[in-house]
């Protein structure tokens, strides 16, 4: 019975375990990295790359900037399995509007 229960809290556990985001890091000039990882979660593909895009949007416009060159790269996990999507990108520099000419 003790067996049974322990089974089922670590099944709890693993299935209540968060997905993450890691911070935002430099790669060079201009260059950035960020990681969106599911954990158990049960999410697709497509919701995991559009999280670490939205975060590295959400960096470049917290300075100031635009988001460039996005590449997404991933640990290719199938199943249950912990899935991570990997987005290396550049902050390049808003240009302003274009004045029209009379």
């Amino acid at each position: 019975m003790l067996a049974r229960l322990a089974s089922a809290s670590a099944l709890l556990v693993l299935l209540t375990a968060c997905s993450s985001m890691s911070e935002v890091t430099p790669t060079g000039k201009n260059g950035y990295s960020v990681t969106y990882s599911s954990g158990t979660q049960l999410l697709t593909w497509v919701e995991i790359k559009n999280q670490a895009l939205q975060r590295a949007d959400q960096y470049c416009q917290s300075i100031g900037r635009k988001l460039q060159k996005p590449a997404v790269t991933s640990n290719h996990a199938t199943g249950l399995g912990s899935k991570r999507a990997t987005v290396n990108f550049e902050c390049g520099v808003v240009e302003p509007p274009k004045a029209d000419k009379p």
